[in-house]
């Protein structure tokens, strides 16, 4: 496996053009780019840069971070909220094209509010709603070359919490352009799931790409994104995770993402060599991490 980084872990204290500088510095083998953040490089600079920067280094780009879907989207409404993000998703994969990068992260409806309550909706609608949006995204991906990753969230604020729940849409959806990314923080917010054994369901062909992080306990009601922390300590079973997802084969890329308001407020040089050698640490551990 390779290790990749996904902008959100300094993305407050952090820029793109220092991502690229100090990926390449510390060792990353991959960065996965995420949008707002990409938006803000191209303002001074061009799709060529990064064309640039990637053919004469040695990290490459991975996946572009994230597009977030809605219960509604493609049934037929023409709403201007999805134009928008046909528009954005649109530009998003020409880029990626251009610059060498596969693949696209899909997140499932949420109820993005973190004290608005949990999604509202039945599994039956959730489905179907799901299928339909991967389905229709599947084919405006395809002429880029882009593969999607369907990111299935544990806690009860969003529609498609379970690696179950993801695995069976995948397979309804039935692309070759359509997969999974699995995270492990979002694995344990469901129910603090610690037993990654249900990982071997999946076919591993359909694991384009792999999150790590570890987290900060708290009560049931105060589980946030914002606990999450590198792979140095915490609440989840990140030897399970590695292991399990050693067992099925898989050899792709193990990005950490993190999104620690803690880290934030820290140098960005610091925030990225912590990054490196903490998650290097634990796939060196595990006997995953292969140069």
């Amino acid at each position: 496996m390779k290790i990749g980084y996904n902008e959100a872990t300094a993305m407050n204290c952090s820029t793109l053009e220092q991502d690229l500088v100090l990926c390449e510095k510390n060792g990353f083998d991959f960065i996965e780019l995420r949008l707002d953040m990409l938006h803000d490089y191209m303002k001074t600079h061009s799709v060529e840069d990064l064309k640039q920067f990637f053919k004469h280094s040695r990290i490459k780009p991975h996946a572009f971070n994230a597009l977030y879907t809605f219960p509604s989207l493609f049934d037929g409404s023409d709403s201007e909220q999805e134009r928008e993000l046909v528009k954005e998703f649109i530009w998003g994969c020409d880029i990626a094209q251009q610059i060498g990068s596969e693949y696209f992260i899909i997140v499932p409806p949420l109820q993005r509010d973190p004290n608005g309550g949990p999604f509202i909706g039945e599994w039956t609608d959730n489905f179907k709603n799901a299928v339909r949006i991967l389905t229709h995204l599947s084919e405006l991906a395809k002429p880029y070359g882009i593969k999607l990753c369907f990111e299935l969230v544990g806690f009860n604020r969003s529609s498609v919490r379970t690696v179950e729940q993801a695995w069976q849409i995948i397979q309804a959806v039935n692309q070759d352009n359509v997969g999974l990314v699995l995270d492990s923080y979002n694995l344990y917010l469901y129910n603090r799931l610690n037993d990654f054994s249900v990982m071997k369901q999946i076919d591993v062909n359909k694991i384009f790409a792999v999150h790590i992080n570890n987290g900060d306990d708290a009560p049931d009601n105060e589980l946030s994104q914002a606990l999450r922390r590198f792979c140095d300590q915490g609440v989840v079973d990140l030897h399970s995770y590695l292991t399990t997802l050693k067992a099925i084969n898989y050899q792709g890329m193990v990005s950490i993402e993190t999104f620690r308001p803690e880290y934030w407020q820290k140098p960005a040089e610091w925030v990225i060599a912590e990054a490196y050698q903490t998650t290097k640490k634990i796939m060196l551990e595990c006997g995953v991490y292969h140069n």
